[in-house]
């Protein structure tokens, strides 16, 4: 509990700084055991700290606490019960990650880590307001940080102190983390959002801690679409794969700070009661990314089936993960994270397949008046030279470069009219579970990248196929890498358990030859016509010596060059679907007469060439709009199996 104390006390404890004795070696000579220390503990300046202890040895009253991290503090013991010890914190400790010990004499043991927030403890004026506080780092209030209610936007005094007459109508008020500065975590979720819990009419103090962060000019941040977990489809087993390709990657990045960016749909509605997944075991799974704080994004199901209309229906979001929208900065770039799912048709009572009562789940893609309204008064800060990184989970545009025919036209025409008058605006979206790139940077200052998902095919095609976890375009499931020097911006996808280098899938056209008879023996008739209906080009045996290459970060940037021998062939952009998520997934699902609830998708990724003969060797080289170039020597015929393709099989 956070306890006041007078700013007289407070200052005299200021000049008892942080004791400075040389630092003890780590023993074992003495035991302590059983002392409960909260990962995040939160306390104004000079209050007492009250730790459990369970074990049978505590530590002694003549023992010192010690806090190792930014800075060394070491605290006496106050007091020792048989259950609790206290020390007093001192104030020139300032808030951050640190190890802590118990130090006697030149001997110490540790006993764990935690976050350490502390206030100084200054009385705020509120001067009128009901929402009120201070935004400091090591002890020092920031002038000019932006805060919010989601509604209401104000900047922090030269004292970094702030003041909002708020409708409390989210019940949290925000803080846009400035350039320079990090926010503590929780795991992997940044720390910026405090929850009100008095009444409208009652004033309450929110303050916020961050830390110092150099070099964010030089930042990296890891774009993950879509995850949905749901405790289904080994969907947990497979995201450890993913989870293990993060934590391999980070450290190759050494020098940089590295930050993650989630874009929505982070588990699965549908599933939270009736398989007992939800966010609370999603941060389970998401907190073995190991020193990763990663940004949130809300998504259509990340919307609770469980309450009607749109407001309701972002409680446990709001509460547990994040708020639905807000704001933040890394370096020179400001970022906006916004929700754009709104499910104000979710009104039929319905039951949810364990008989728990829910609503039809129905949403349209767009950005409420209240996120447009809040948008301008945020962007009111920003300079209109500062790039702007945005993510939300519904595209904004199709892969033919025009408005989705889903997004709403009004909040299109608002979206774009605030974001074309910023110099460069990169947007991240997802939803959509393919690839494609929207270059608008010449007209509207924008580019969007459709980017993917974790789960590829909603974890299906892994399952039904392991080691091919693709999207319904073919792209592999995985997240872009989003490097960010200054202003300049370049970005690469990275497949899950897949080097970087690996940007494209070769087939030889004529080693495919889909047929239901093939493929979905199993199937009843009715199935083995729904499989012809989606094999398209595949399903004619060929002997043309074609080449296909899906190429799912393409975009017009990009060039293609095929050589066979000396001689280069003519690429072809074309608009087909992927034959391995034909039969990594369609077929199977339609060969156990299942329901297919995510077929094949036509992809405008695909290029093809005609080679001489069928066994010819052609080097395909790709590449990028940086100048990176991808190469392969494929050597045919190629097989086209599922095996061959899976990342347990890759080879370039």
């Amino acid at each position: 509990m956070l306890t006041r104390i007078f700013p007289a006390l407070l200052l005299f404890l200021a000049f008892t700084a942080c004791s400075r004795k040389a630092e003890p070696t780590i023993s074992e000579d003495f035991n302590v055991s059983g002392i409960i220390l909260p990962e995040y503990l939160e306390h104004y300046a000079g209050e007492t700290v009250e730790l459990q202890i369970l074990g049978k040895h505590g530590p002694a009253a003549t023992d010192e606490v010690e806090f190792v991290g930014g800075q060394t503090c070491r605290m006496p013991i106050t007091s020792v019960e048989a259950k609790r010890f206290t020390f007093t914190l001192d104030p020139s400790l300032f808030s951050g990650n640190y190890r802590v010990h118990i130090v006697r004499g030149d001997r110490s043991r540790d006993i764990g880590w935690t976050q350490l927030v502390v206030h100084n403890g200054i009385d705020i004026d509120p001067q009128g307001c009901n929402v009120y506080g201070q935004v400091a780092s090591q002890g020092k209030g920031l002038s000019g940080v932006v805060v919010s209610d989601g509604i209401e936007v104000t900047r922090t005094d030269e004292n970094g102190i702030y003041r909002l007459q708020s409708q409390k109508k989210h019940g949290y008020v925000f803080v846009s983390v400035p350039s320079g500065y990090e926010p503590l975590t929780d795991g992997v979720l940044p720390r910026i959002h405090r929850q009100l819990t008095a009444s409208k009419e009652t004033a309450e103090r929110a303050d916020f801690s961050l830390v110092p962060a150099e070099g964010q000019d030089n930042s990296t941040i890891l774009v993950m679409g879509d995850i949905h977990l749901a405790r289904r489809t080994e969907d947990r087993k497979q995201f450890k794969d993913f989870i293990d390709d993060v934590n391999a990657y980070l450290p190759t990045r050494a020098g940089r700070r590295i930050y993650g960016l989630t874009l929505g749909d982070l588990a699965w509605n549908t599933y939270w009661k009736v398989n007992t997944y939800g966010f609370a075991e999603y941060l389970q799974d998401i907190n073995n990314i190991k020193g990763l704080t990663i940004w949130q994004t809300v998504g259509n199901h990340d919307h609770s089936i469980y309450y009607p209309g749109d407001f309701d229906t972002v409680r446990e979001f709001k509460s547990l993960i994040a708020p639905t929208y807000y704001s933040f900065n890394i370096g020179q770039v400001h970022c906006i994270v916004m929700d754009d799912i709104d499910c104000t048709k979710q009104q039929t009572a319905e039951k949810d397949s364990k008989g728990n009562a829910c609503y039809k789940h129905e949403y349209d893609n767009r950005l409420v008046s209240e996120i447009v309204a809040w948008l301008a008064k945020d962007l009111q800060y920003v300079d209109k030279g500062t790039p702007l990184l945005i993510a939300m989970h519904a595209q904004l545009h199709g892969d033919d470069g025009n408005r989705h025919y889903w997004y709403d036209q009004s909040s299109y025409t608002e979206l774009m009219a605030l974001l074309k008058t910023y110099d460069q605006v990169q947007l991240f979206t997802g939803h959509s579970h393919v690839m494609y790139n929207v270059d608008k940077l010449s007209t509207d200052h924008l580019f969007e990248h459709n980017a993917g998902a974790v789960c590829g095919t909603w974890w299906w095609s892994g399952y039904e196929t392991p080691g091919v976890n693709i999207g319904k375009d073919g792209a592999p499931g995985g997240y872009t890498i989003l490097d960010i020097d200054g202003k300049e911006f370049k970005w690469q996808y990275k497949g899950t358990g897949f080097p970087t280098d690996f940007q494209f899938r070769t087939y030889d056209r004529n080693c495919i030859h889909l047929t239901a008879d093939t493929y979905t023996v199993s199937a009843t008739d009715d199935n083995k016509k729904v499989f012809d209906s989606y094999t398209s080009i595949w399903k004619e045996a060929s002997s043309d010596n074609e080449v296909y290459i899906n190429i799912w970060n393409w975009d017009p940037s990009w060039t293609v060059e095929v050589t066979e021998g000396e001689k280069p062939l003519d690429v072809t952009r074309v608009t087909e679907s992927d034959p391995l998520h034909l039969i990594a997934y369609t077929a199977k699902r339609l060969n156990k007469n299942a329901s297919l609830s995510f077929p094949t998708d036509a992809n405008k990724h695909l290029f093809k060439v005609r080679a001489s003969s069928a066994t010819s060797t052609l080097v395909i080289k790709v590449t990028d709009r940086f100048g990176n170039v991808y190469t392969e020597t494929m050597e045919r015929p190629k097989v086209f199996d599922t095996e061959s393709y899976s990342v347990t099989r890759y080879k370039r």
